[in-house]
């Protein structure tokens, strides 16, 4: 839990017990803070004092002055909620399910879904972009797998990366990625 991260401000992080004991930081010798988050990792020092004083101990962790950011994605990611379909074909069998995009970049996509997918075989995805356009039987390699337990509707992840971009793919995604760019930074003004 972080309180108060206005520029300046004190960030208090309560921290939870793990692994058998507590976090231990020598009062007033600062810390060094690394951590990812939507592909960006983030690095900074910070001073650091600790309150005992309470039935919890809390430390205190100073608004950094400066901070590092680096990218760690070749294509930047747009949050996303549309429907999509894909399918892929094992032997005779073709296995068809419905899903909803995550997220879409120039490089690939991540979906949400109920049935399980491999990474052997690849899908083939279609959509309706928002922007106008759409991606129709888009080959796709899958990339990443997860299973989420939190959510009954659709208890898989699926990361997948384009291959042999079409042409009407490239353009709808290539629409998409500039308006939703342009939003962020008109957004950000």
């Amino acid at each position: 839990m972080c309180q108060g991260v206005d520029e300046g401000a004190i960030c208090d992080h309560r921290f939870a017990q793990g692994g058998g004991g507590s976090y231990r930081v020598a009062p007033q010798t600062g810390v060094q803070i690394h951590f990812i988050k939507d592909g960006l990792f983030v690095n900074f020092k910070s001073s650091t004092s600790v309150a005992l004083a309470q039935p919890n101990g809390i430390l205190i962790i100073e608004y950094p002055r400066t901070f590092d950011l680096h990218n760690l994605r070749k294509f930047e990611r747009f949050k996303t909620n549309i429907p999509v379909t894909f399918f892929c074909e094992e032997g005779d069998k073709k296995f068809e399910d419905l899903g909803i995009l995550r997220d879409l970049s120039s490089g690939g996509a991540l979906i949400s879904h109920t049935k399980e997918a491999t990474k052997q075989k690849p899908l083939y995805i279609s959509l309706e972009l928002p922007t106008g356009g759409s991606i129709k039987l888009q080959k796709a390699e899958v990339q990443n797998l997860r299973k989420n337990p939190k959510s009954e509707s659709s208890p898989y992840v699926t990361g997948v990366k384009w291959k042999d971009l079409l042409p009407e793919t490239q353009e709808g995604i290539s629409r998409f990625v500039t308006q939703r760019s342009k939003e962020r930074r008109e957004n950000h003004r």
